[in-house]
């Protein structure tokens, strides 16, 4: 694990740099860290870089105005873990937080003296938010070396009399696990949070072998409601759905809520939470149990509801589940215990093929890259309302993953198997070749291609059964060309600013009318089988099709010179858009 975790790393920061070229690869990390746990704008995390001589302890500050909190980030990027961080630079940080929270002027004019401009500017605004909004100030000392718990403890004790300060680590260890979760879609994690128990009983299981540690209890419905209010849907990072919305299920369950909360107990299948630390703590009549990192893997929609409900007198039953990540086996077991209990349990609302798949690295992958490119990705099965909440209106091209699925497999597969429906495409055996880690920018160009063949498909059910093979045929055609990431990048320009590109895009257009007039002629050519006439919709259901397609293309003459010469004028036409 540890050479992957620095091998990921190390992509990511040369990622980072590709963009901002100006950054050391210390400065490249700490935005990495910011744009992964703390902000998604990575624009925003860069911005809230220091990185200069008089930093003062201090490589990043960031703002976050919803959540009231001033991030003070010192960061130290090394290339193995086999050194320890200084007791000095742990101390030093918590020391600027004093400096910067405590009432002591001259202390803070003492912090300020050495400082370069820039800091000074973000350790007055710091100061000011703190004093007079009442945010929080939390320290954060990120070094992908390691850090002893007596440093970490003496740095923390420095600052145990000011509640509104935190301090906060995070060595090799820790950045091994967020890098898991970073890649697997679940980063930012979620902090501590507390469950309350309902009543007393508790019941507590160890694993020694596995070294998995399980509660079931219940909580209150309220309760319950109350996570999701506070810590939103980062809660179901790993959940392989977003929120359905008004299903039937969804309902009935509000109706019981609502009328029979006494029986909902009964009735629901509960939650299950997966956590990295759990702590049960009893103080008084109090009886808690605290996590770190919790995720909600089942029981989405009951928590929704409940949210959506408010104050209740329903109780659910909770699964909770603490799993060790500490090394590669460990991480391992992490991965597949969470994929195995998702499949096992989320059947109360039906679950896809498609759905689990929708954590998959890959998609995770996908989503990350397009938001980077302007285009958000769907790779769950949520409301048109729920994707608003994760951030779709900020984009200007969306697209979902069975779409996508769809696109692809017309174009690398045999497009029977799209004709097969969507599931088809996430089985183990076809999917691992549709989502092969290719380049994005491929997956963009299949997509925009698969869109003006879907338009021009419209009003002629022979065409709506042929689009796939149309789509194939062209994708093999024009494929070679787009190679080249230049040519993908140029025609992603063109045909996101189409009206402006309307005449260089004119032979797209021209060539896939023909490809269909092809598809029209060769249906007719072949539509009778085994004595009897097959209609479009039964004709193209045939295995091979597409290859029986192609052999059609290359013996029609006058319409393979036609179709190649519109596939010419758009290259040319991509190409001198490239030179523009």
């Amino acid at each position: 694990m540890k050479n992957d975790f620095f091998k990921d790393l190390k992509k990511e920061i040369l990622e980072i740099k590709d963009r901002y070229p100006h950054l050391a690869d210390d400065s490249a990390f700490v935005a990495w860290f910011l744009r992964a746990f703390i902000t998604e704008d990575e624009e925003q995390a860069v911005k809230s870089l220091t990185g200069k001589t008089g930093d003062k302890s201090c490589d990043a500050i960031f703002f976050d105005h919803d959540n009231r909190i001033v991030f003070i980030v010192q960061g130290k990027y090394h290339s193995n873990n086999q050194v320890s961080e200084p007791r000095s630079h742990i101390i030093a940080l918590s020391t600027l937080g004093r400096s910067i929270a405590s009432d002591s002027v001259e202390s803070f004019k003492a912090l300020l003296n050495k400082a370069n401009a820039s800091v000074q500017e973000g350790f007055e605004e710091s100061r000011r938010l703190i004093k007079k909004s009442d945010y929080q100030l939390v320290l954060r000392y990120v070094s992908t070396a390691n850090i002893s718990d007596t440093h970490i403890k003496e740095a923390q004790s420095n600052i145990d009399d000011f509640d509104n300060i935190r301090f906060e680590t995070f060595a090799y260890i820790d950045l091994m696990k967020l890098m898991q979760d970073y890649i697997e879609g679940a980063a930012p994690p979620i902090p501590t949070i507390s469950l309350p128990v309902q009543g007393t009983e508790v019941f507590s299981r160890s694993d020694r072998d596995k070294k998995i540690t399980s509660w079931i209890f219940t909580m209150g419905g309220t309760e319950v409601g109350n996570i999701f209010k506070d810590k939103g849907v980062r809660l179901f990072a790993r959940n392989i759905r977003g929120y359905l919305g008004n299903t039937n299920i969804n309902r009935v369950m509000k109706s019981t809520i609502e009328t029979e909360p006494e029986y909902f107990w009964y009735y629901n299948n509960g939650i299950t939470i997966v956590c990295d630390k759990a702590e049960q703590r009893k103080d008084g009549g109090s009886n808690v149990i605290k996590v770190r990192n919790a995720q909600i893997i089942n029981g989405q929609q009951t928590t929704r509801t409940l949210a959506l409900c408010g104050k209740n007198f329903a109780e659910v039953l909770v699964k909770l589940i603490e799993i060790p990540r500490d090394d590669e086996s460990n991480n391992n077991q992490y991965r597949h215990l969470i994929s195995e209990i998702v499949s096992a349990t989320n059947w109360q609302n039906a679950i896809s093929q498609s759905d689990l798949k929708s954590n998959d690295t890959e998609q995770v992958r996908i989503e990350r890259e397009f938001k980077k490119l302007n285009y958000f990705y769907i790779r769950k099965r949520m409301t048109k309302r729920e994707a608003v909440r994760y951030g779709a209106n900020k984009y200007s091209n969306k697209i979902n993953k069975e779409e996508l699925a769809r696109a692809i497999a017309a174009c690398d597969a045999d497009p029977y198997e799209v004709r097969l429906g969507k599931d088809r495409l996430f089985e183990d055996d076809i999917y691992s070749k549709l989502f092969n880690g290719r380049k994005v920018s491929e997956y963009i160009t299949i997509y925009w291609i698969y869109r003006y063949v879907l338009y021009h498909s419209r009003g002629d059910d022979r065409k709506v059964h042929a689009k796939w093979h149309v789509l194939n045929l062209i994708w093999i055609l024009i494929k070679q060309d787009f190679k080249k990431n230049t040519y993908r990048d140029h025609f992603r320009k063109m045909v996101e600013h189409d009206k402006k590109y309307s005449k260089e895009l004119q032979p797209l257009e021209k060539l896939i009318r023909l490809v269909f007039d092809l598809s029209l002629a060769f249906y007719r050519k072949n539509k009778r089988i085994d004595g009897k006439i097959q209609e479009a919709r039964d004709f193209y259901k045939h295995k091979n099709y597409h290859k029986a397609f192609y052999d059609f293309y290359r013996q029609s003459a006058i319409k393979r010179k036609m179709i190649n010469s519109k596939l010419k004028q758009l290259i040319d036409n991509i190409a001198t858009s490239k030179e523009n």
